[in-house]
């Protein structure tokens, strides 16, 4: 009964949960968007007059704009760190040694992990995705001068959301191999921050579709073209996650725990 896929996950899940960072991925985004609201917020009450929406959607020229453009460079780094947190647990005190040395195989343990690291991911996402919702419906209501109760943008904002946790969930696959590899934070945590400024830069390049990092700014673009189509990016970002996931385990079943 012990070697059971749900004993492996209950155990992963109760030692994850202990790492501070899985809070910061978790709580984080949804926060910015609380303190982006209560930036608006204070501007409209200082200023004592309250914007008119126009023929500006302000759930993308006002919300979304300033939102996202946090998003895509502070949440594949969260995602980074919250994975690395996740293998460090074991380089501490060996536990490598003692993981590999109860009655569970190898492929139970990884995949408990890897499943915990994309259930973390998907409930941060889900979470942001419903306060920037509410955040655009209490301006509807207390600020109607805005204009949001005039656009039905919600299925723009799914879209928007559903690509950025692929293109989310295909990074931390590629932090998990290199958190596999690298023991010292620096190296994933370094490459990450590289890739997120390299493909801000090539994102106009065919080539930038086979770089998951540039799904962050993608998505941010796809808000503000109102882009709900899967293209090539989204279709190679949920190959990439199979293909690290993979990679992944081998590098994790290669660990001799010592």
């Amino acid at each position: 009964m012990t070697n059971t896929f749900y004993k492996a996950f209950s155990s992963e899940q109760y030692k994850l949960s202990k790492n501070k960072e899985l809070f910061g991925v978790l709580l984080l985004p949804a926060l910015i968007i609380f303190a982006v609201d209560i930036y608006f917020i204070y501007g409209i009450l200082t200023s004592g007059n309250e914007p008119g929406g126009g023929t500006m959607n302000p759930w993308k020229n006002m919300l979304g704009n300033t939102v996202f453009l946090f998003f895509y460079m502070l949440y594949p780094i969260l995602i980074s760190i919250f994975v690395y947190a996740c293998c460090d647990v074991e380089y501490k005190n060996n536990n490598y040694k003692i993981l590999f040395t109860i009655p569970i195989s190898k492929s139970k343990i990884f995949f408990s992990k890897a499943l915990f690291i994309l259930i973390t991911i998907l409930f941060s996402t889900v979470l942001s995705y419903l306060v920037f919702l509410l955040s655009g419906y209490f301006f509807s209501v207390v600020f109607p001068a805005i204009g949001f109760q005039n656009y039905d943008f919600r299925e723009v904002i799914f879209y928007t959301f559903l690509k950025l946790y692929i293109t989310l969930s295909s990074i931390a696959m590629i932090q998990l191999a290199l958190s596999l590899v690298f023991r010292n934070f620096i190296y994933p945590i370094g490459f990450s921050v590289f890739m997120i400024i390299f493909s801000i830069v090539v994102n106009e390049k065919k080539f930038s579709d086979f770089i998951p990092y540039t799904g962050g700014f993608k998505s941010y673009s796809n808000l503000m073209t109102e882009n709900i189509l899967f293209e090539r990016l989204d279709y190679s970002n949920i190959a990439m996650i199979f293909v690290f996931m993979g990679l992944s385990f081998y590098l994790f079943a290669k660990k001799k725990g010592g």
